[in-house]
């Protein structure tokens, strides 16, 4: 959208747009801003949703995979994943893949 072109937005359009905005300069995400704030995490998660749809608010175009570099074993059935930002995580035991799909999406979600 450049400029010239202005979307007409309802007050409540307004007022999610105002505390989005808020939120993203803070660099909390909307869930720990809400709470601080007093507001319904889900409500705010929606008017992004319907800003995005507007064309207001640009899509999220945040990465699904990263990068995973297997290094030596580590003894038994200990487990550490580093991710490129540098975020490891650690755990032992045995993991079957769908445990091992669950702890790499937390880790990426860390990120």
């Amino acid at each position: 959208m450049n400029d010239s072109q202005e979307i007409p937005l309802t007050e409540h359009q307004r007022h999610w747009l105002e505390h989005l905005r808020a939120c993203e300069a803070s660099g909390k995400g909307i869930a720990a801003y809400a709470s601080e704030h007093g507001l319904d995490a889900k409500a705010m998660y929606a008017g992004k949703k319907v800003l995005v749809k507007k064309g207001v608010l640009p899509r999220a175009h945040g990465r699904r995979f990263q990068r995973a570099q297997a290094t030596g074993p580590l003894a038994g059935n200990a487990w550490r994943i580093q991710l490129p930002n540098g975020l490891s995580v650690a755990f032992s035991g045995t993991v079957d893949a769908g445990t091992l799909s669950t702890v790499l999406r937390t880790a990426a979600a860390i990120d």
